[in-house]
């Protein structure tokens, strides 16, 4: 039998304790999250002159939703799903003819692996970026100093990227805070028809300005309503940027099939009314992103409740709990970093 003393080792490393956050620690104070301990040390990178198509090759082969892309050595920005959407929506495909230089990448900001993860959190959504870590080469700069990075690049060495994902499993240690999620959650679910086409998803998910649709079926007693609209419908499952990599964009699968068949289908959900905390807990355990969250069929939330869809109609788990929002990595992000 392993103890806690086994799983969780501490050494010193120049005077400092470093400490191993292991799967199994939880309770640590919220300044002792640091973002040397939970980012992506060396992470994949592509060169700015390597094609479009390649980079998004180099992303589907390592399973990794952000590629930094470096010219002379230096972070110029990071490829992300959603510029994969933005092509794949106008044109239906990926160009040939552009090279990772060529694309709007995502910007980033830059902070200090001992800079703790809710200032990295803070600044992730107050300035709407990426994360990239950053060393200091001189070892006189106090932790002030190299905290906000704001001399030229050619004073720092790029260590490593920190994600929402990361943050999510940091914050899941800790046991200081566990804000709400009512003010970042979304209660409006955008959906496709499981016949709906792959294109239709990624038309959805680009023009929304997200990271995933939930895949529905007609109920089939509701059929015979006039009002189709307001019609019932049965989740199936949920097609996410994840899946358009893994499952499509790896294996020339064509955007008119049908998205059914390239969806996830086994879906974790919570009860609404979740905590940041457990919600957390609950993407690290199961290595997802978005957590879609439900009430119960006789609960009448009508007063207090957005439309649960774009068009209003009723999303069913099962007989007696229905969809009512979805959650995702950065909507606790930004709750955490807003208590």
């Amino acid at each position: 039998m392993t103890n806690n003393k086994d799983r969780n080792s501490t050494s010193h490393k120049n005077g400092h304790v470093v400490r191993d956050y292991g799967a199994y620690e939880n309770g640590i104070k919220m300044n002792e999250l640091k973002v040397e301990h939970f980012m992506t040390k060396s992470p994949v990178i592509a060169h700015a002159n390597v094609n479009f198509p390649g980079g998004v090759d180099i992303m589907t082969a390592k399973g990794i939703g952000n590629l930094v892309v470096i010219e002379n050595g230096i972070p110029i920005g990071i490829l992300t799903e959603r510029e994969i959407l933005r092509y794949l929506s106008s044109s239906g495909k990926i160009p040939t003819d552009k090279l990772l230089s060529d694309i709007e990448l995502q910007p980033f900001c830059k902070v200090n692996p001992r800079c703790t993860v809710l200032e990295a959190a803070k600044k992730m959504i107050t300035e709407k970026c990426r994360i990239l870590v950053f060393n200091g080469r001189s070892d006189s700069e106090d932790d002030e100093s190299v905290r906000t990075l704001d001399r030229g690049d050619g004073d720092y060495e790029f260590v490593g990227i920190i994600t929402a994902s990361d943050m999510v499993r940091a914050f899941g240690k800790q046991t200081e805070k566990d804000p709400s999620l009512e003010s970042v959650i979304s209660k409006t679910i955008e959906y496709v028809d499981i016949n709906d086409s792959i294109y239709s998803a990624i038309n959805i998910m680009y023009d929304r300005n997200i990271g995933s649709v939930i895949v529905v079926e007609d109920i089939k007693e509701d059929t015979s309503m006039v009002d189709v609209d307001k019609r019932k419908r049965k989740l199936h499952g949920i097609f996410t940027e994840r899946d358009l990599l893994t499952k499509v964009l790896s294996k020339d699968v064509s955007l008119n099939e049908k998205v059914k068949d390239y969806c996830s289908t086994e879906m974790l959900t919570a009860d609404m009314g979740v905590s940041a905390t457990v919600a957390a807990n609950i993407m690290l355990i199961s290595k997802i992103k978005r957590l879609p969250l439900v009430t119960g069929m006789a609960e009448d939330t009508s007063q207090t409740e957005e439309p649960l869809s774009s068009l209003g109609i009723v999303i069913q788990k099962d007989d007696k709990h229905k969809l009512s929002a979805i959650v995702t990595a950065r909507d606790l992000v930004n709750s955490f970093q807003s208590n």
